[in-house]
């Protein structure tokens, strides 16, 4: 029982800001809104008679698009109805089927109710559901648009709701970000409208995804191969981006809002706890310029997704990302940001680096600022207090209450295995017991390309930008990740810590009592291993 407790409280513990997170806002919510419609005022302005960013890809203006009505979202507005009503009309011939804004149109009509943006969300879903893999491309073997035999199953899991990341008739690789998009679209037009067939693509989405492009750590891997040959079912897994997690974050949160299901909020907390402590793409700073990430954190926070503890952790974060862009990414006044977010900032404006900004300042509206101090006077004291977060208390606190909970552990199975050794018998024809192999402590390696610094001197590929980062060739060989339960409705969450989460040092010594033990236990023939109490 106490092992359970004492595992429960790890993961408890692992959801409180790290106290190297620069996480205390102190911006008030006028002025957070303030700054993020300047900011967005910037980049409207920046667009071309078209609508579009010159020499960028059409892509950061779709992001654009989409901040435009997330803003007004967070803020209860209409600022942007006009700009992006007349913007979608210019660009909406630039695309087949108005492909290339991905979700725009569904925030918009999200954010006014105008089933203009209603109109265009659903030729964009049409679009994306021609490029998904569905029951009857399955059943055929083959998906209209490529010239291959796609694999109907891999881990005896169908591929069905896998969206390829392009056009070309020979490209065989479904990817993360298109899935992904493709999920958040179906799960607002589900959100928005009493269509089933929403819903039905956008579990489907989740399911491909946690199924197959999920690796050990539970994190959102890019691409993978469907070719129904000695190539398919690969997973490439080498370059590993949070743009993947956080579009299944945002997919999630939108999903748990129509459904109210308790597994889909339990794969979306796994998968936050997995994606915020990773260090492959941050520093012990927690410093993360990805759009796609923050976003879906955005909506996290925003929509109410996850239980209170986890909810202030995500908050936290995105607090981290705000006073990195807001103190160390812009000249005062000029409301142009630049893509270091570590300083020193640029004058230089670009569409790709002002959109990733805009993720963290908008996903930052709605945060709530520490509680204002009680009117009864504190009792006075000869020195300043200095101020802190509310999650640096808590971290004290619950730091200090699972130290004497894994203290307490210890003693009692070091006392337990005293109590049960039995006497050694030293007779010549006694047969020692093969020696049992170390158990490994509970601190994994992570799976991914780790980061040993702090800095932040780029951003991941993917459609955050704007951009498609090809997938490697399909021979190229790949081991295969292990895969999960097809089903968007798991059983009881099992959180995933990464071992810079939380401290878990005193699990560590407690594996080590608990190996030294075992080692050195001479055991009598036919004695079976203790029962594990049961919670």
């Amino acid at each position: 029982m106490l092992l359970v407790v004492l595992v429960h409280a790890l993961a408890v513990a692992s959801q409180v800001a790290s106290p190297s997170w620069n996480s205390t806002l102190t911006t008030s919510l006028s002025e957070r809104v303030t700054l993020a419609g300047a900011a967005l005022d910037v980049a409207v302005d920046r667009l071309s008679p078209d609508d579009l960013f010159d020499a960028e890809p059409f892509g950061i203006t779709g992001n654009l698009y989409s901040q435009m009505a997330d803003f007004d979202i967070a803020t209860n507005q209409t600022k942007y109805e006009s700009i992006l009503e007349k913007s979608f009309q210019s660009v909406d011939t630039l695309g087949t089927n108005f492909s290339n804004p991905y979700v725009g149109p569904a925030k918009a009509y999200t954010a006014y109710n105008n089933t203009v943006f209603l109109q265009y969300a659903v030729q964009s879903w049409w679009f994306g559901r021609g490029r998904t893999i569905s029951e009857s491309d399955i059943a055929a073997g083959k998906i209209a648009g490529k010239n291959f035999t796609i694999t109907t199953t891999c881990e005896n899991v169908t591929m069905v709701g896998g969206t390829y990341w392009d056009d070309e008739p020979g490209e065989p690789s479904v990817a993360g970000i298109s899935t992904g998009y493709f999920l958040v679209l179906s799960a607002l037009l589900a959100e928005a409208t009493p269509d089933p067939l929403y819903l039905q693509a956008a579990n489907q989405s989740a399911n491909f995804i946690r199924s197959h492009l999920y690796n050990a750590v539970g994190i959102v891997q890019q691409f993978m191969s469907t070719l129904a040959n000695s190539t398919g079912c690969e997973v490439a897994n080498n370059d590993l981006d949070p743009t993947d997690s956080g579009l299944m974050i945002e997919g999630l949160s939108i999903l748990y809002s129509i459904t109210k299901d308790t597994s889909t909020q339990n794969l979306l907390s796994d998968l936050i706890m997995a994606v915020i402590p990773n260090t492959a793409w941050q520093g012990q700073n927690g410093k993360n310029a990805d759009m796609n990430l923050l976003q879906g954190l955005g909506a996290v926070y925003a929509r109410n997704s996850v239980n209170t503890t986890l909810r202030q952790y995500v908050g936290d974060y995105i607090a981290v990302q705000f006073n990195a862009v807001t103190n160390l990414a812009t000249s005062a006044g000029t409301n142009i940001y630049g893509s270091s977010w570590t300083g020193p900032p640029s004058d230089i404006f670009s569409g790709t680096n002002q959109t990733i900004a805009l993720s963290a300042l908008i996903s930052a509206i709605g945060l709530e600022t520490a509680a204002s101090s009680s009117t009864t006077p504190a009792p006075s004291t000869s020195s300043t207090a200095t101020p802190q977060s509310s999650s640096h208390h808590l971290g004290a606190i619950l730091g200090g209450t699972f130290g004497a909970l894994a203290f307490v552990a210890i003693l009692a199975i070091a006392w337990w295995f005293m109590r049960r050794q039995p006497p050694r018998i030293n007779a010549p024809n006694s047969v020692q017991p093969p020696r049992i192999p170390e158990v490994t402590p509970f601190i994994a390696a992570p799976s991914v390309i780790t980061s040993s610094g702090s800095q932040i001197t780029g951003f991941g590929s993917g459609d955050k930008r704007g951009e498609h980062q090809r997938p490697p060739p399909p021979p190229a060989t790949v081991a295969t990740q292990p895969r999960l339960s097809p089903s968007v409705n798991p059983g009881p969450s099992m959180v995933e810590t990464n071992s810079d989460a939380a401290s878990v040092l005193p699990t560590e010594r407690l594996v080590q009592i608990l190996n030294q033990r075992l080692q050195n236990r001479t055991w009598e023939e036919g004695e079976a291993l203790p029962e594990y109490p049961v919670a």
